[in-house]
């Protein structure tokens, strides 16, 4: 008798795996948009105001419950290709980094070129307003266990 379960033990198991992992997908997607610009026009505030534009316009497109509009504030891109990002999840390009709340990040062992877009004010959604101030730093990722990059800790370093 406990064979007959089996199949729908398994076929459940393949299920929400199979289910999670567009969650994983989406959350990668997701940092993709909002943190990565590999070839960045500008890094001045002009920059700012249509990235920001468009991955205000994305999020809200991609949502399919968005809310109520507004400003995001703030955003950092980060000027490098998606598989030198992907690194830092790794021992190769990353070491762990603990938060001030506790949380198990991943700080890179080199310096990344960045912008960070700050909110100078604007009405949402095409008025938003930015400043940009460009830099050259670590930075701290959180990775999901596929080490893939699905958060980045704004105000870490």
């Amino acid at each position: 008798m406990a064979l007959k379960g089996t199949p729908v033990l398994l076929l459940l198991a393949a299920a929400l795996v199979l289910l999670g992992a567009p969650a994983t997908a989406d959350q990668y997607q997701k940092f993709l948009l909002q943190h990565v610009d590999a070839n960045p026009t500008g890094r001045n505030d002009k920059y700012c105001n249509k990235q920001m534009h468009y991955v205000l316009k994305e999020l809200r497109r991609l949502d399919p419950d968005p809310g109520e509009k507004v400003c995001k504030d703030p955003n950092t891109f980060i000027h490098a290709n998606s598989k030198a990002i992907r690194a830092v999840c790794t021992d190769e390009g990353g070491t762990d980094y603990e938060t001030k709340s506790g949380q198990i990040m991943r700080q890179s062992r080199n310096r990344f070129q960045v912008t960070t877009c700050t909110w100078r004010g604007g009405k949402p959604l095409n008025n938003c307003k930015y400043q940009a101030a460009a830099d050259f730093r670590m930075i701290v990722i959180a990775c999901n266990e596929q080490k893939f990059p699905v958060h980045f800790a704004e105000s870490q370093i």
